[in-house]
């Protein structure tokens, strides 16, 4: 039971950290460019590192991925729909 607890933290610790592997190869590039003396670049890769991952976020939340959405049907313009389905010409979409 313990080692079946352990690989699932590994696992999620892993997916965490690929959801912010946008940002942690920011940083590091940044980093680099830092000490070699490359200072606007550095900041541009941790902002944009940074500011990857946000639109993530942002775009996980929007409502902008998959899922239900109530549409207008483009056959005769009615809302009465599920989505895919127009209930007033009962026609699919």
């Amino acid at each position: 039971m313990k080692t079946i607890l352990i690989i699932i933290g590994i696992i999620l610790a892993l997916g965490f950290c690929a959801f912010l592997l946008p940002a942690i190869i920011g940083i590091a590039a940044g980093i680099a460019l830092f000490k070699s003396g490359h200072f606007i670049w550095a900041i541009i890769c941790i902002v944009g590192g940074i500011g990857i991952n946000i639109g993530m976020i942002a775009g996980e939340f929007s409502g902008s991925g998959g899922g239900y959405h109530d549409e207008d049907c483009p056959y005769c313009g009615s809302g009465d729909t599920d989505g895919n389905h127009c209930y007033t010409c009962d026609d699919d979409f």
